[in-house]
């Protein structure tokens, strides 16, 4: 089979390798729709600590079951997308409702979706595929993982919220504003970005934009969600957050990044610091029910398709912001 890989830091091309059969329990998906992903890009130009090289790019994909190992609980001809982690439901964190948490999660990760076919592990076929929804377009079943991220995000934030500020203008924040929408009906969200071309479409769907240059606009919010992973922002943004209101970083930052924190605000007019990581089972379930109900405008999120071997124009267009994903059809 053909597929992307990535063999040390800003180096892949596509290869030639053994096309995957599955084990007991195991299952092979032929990919029909890959998209491009900021954690692919962050992958090849530095590496990543849970995907070492040489690795197969790709996370974000929908597909057919060709091949089934024995024992699984799949079909060939079934339509199916996934999640990236597969908790193992048993350690405590699982048995706490923390699945995202899971320490064995990334153990057997559903990963390298730039390819003809990416085999999907036992323990992953059985918490990680879900089958896609009759008459959802196979791109949009592939914002699962992205959007089941960002529905955690919201799970975490504080029901009383009312007033939203989201930094970002990227697929994720795009995601973010939807799903806070849906979830918090009547709110006041506001998005705040370097690019005025970036926040048209934000600002066509009647949420109110801005640039994060502009002093206009002083008011406190009861969250401010980021999502760029600029440790620059962070004091910016916690300066736009109410009394008793929330700071949440979703978006993740090296290892070796700290941010500094006035621990007058945090306890004189309790502002809460929360961060949020990868989902849980729930939210990918969730994730495909927004989908399928067409809470999401997936197809002003996912604009462009072209064949695999045209990935490097894809990673440029959005490296670049031209389009928010590019689907890769192998």
């Amino acid at each position: 089979m053909k597929a992307l890989l990535a063999t040390e830091p800003g180096v892949a091309r596509l290869t030639d390798l053994p096309d995957p059969r599955p084990g007991t329990g195991e299952v092979v998906v032929r990919v029909r729709v890959a998209l491009t992903c900021g954690t692919d890009l962050k992958l090849l130009r530095r590496g990543h600590p849970k995907f070492p090289f040489p690795v197969i790019l790709g996370h974000e994909f929908a597909g057919e079951v060709v091949a089934v190992g024995e024992d699984a609980s799949w079909q060939p001809g079934d339509l199916v997308t996934a999640a990236v982690s597969a908790p193992c439901g048993e350690c405590g964190e699982c048995r706490a409702g923390r699945e995202n948490l899971c320490p064995f999660g990334f153990e057997t990760p559903v990963w390298g979706a730039f390819a003809e076919f990416i085999k999907v592990s036992a323990r992953a076929t059985g918490r990680s595929l879900y089958e896609i929804p009759d008459g959802l377009p196979l791109h949009a079943a592939a914002l699962l993982d992205p959007l089941a991220s960002v529905v955690r995000g919201v799970n975490r934030l504080p029901s009383s919220s009312g007033t939203f500020l989201i930094a970002g203008t990227g697929p994720v924040a795009f995601l973010m504003a939807f799903v806070v929408r849906h979830e918090f009906p009547g709110s006041h969200i506001e998005i705040r970005g370097r690019r005025t071309s970036r926040l048209e479409p934000f600002a066509r769907h009647g949420f109110t934009t801005r640039t994060l240059e502009d002093g206009a606009g002083k008011g406190l919010f009861d969250a401010v969600i980021d999502t760029t992973g600029s440790p620059h922002l962070c004091s910016d943004l916690l300066a736009r957050v109410a009394r008793g209101g929330t700071l949440q970083l979703f978006a993740g930052m090296a290892r070796d990044v700290n941010v500094v924190f006035p621990a007058f605000v945090l306890h004189y007019e309790e502002v809460n610091v929360m961060g949020s990581f990868h989902y849980r089972p729930a939210e990918a379930a969730r994730a495909l029910t927004l989908l399928s109900e067409r809470t999401i405008p997936f197809d002003e999120i996912v604009t462009v398709f072209r064949p695999l071997h045209e990935y490097e124009a894809a990673f440029s267009e959005v490296t670049a912001g031209t389009v928010l994903k590019t689907a890769l059809i192998p």
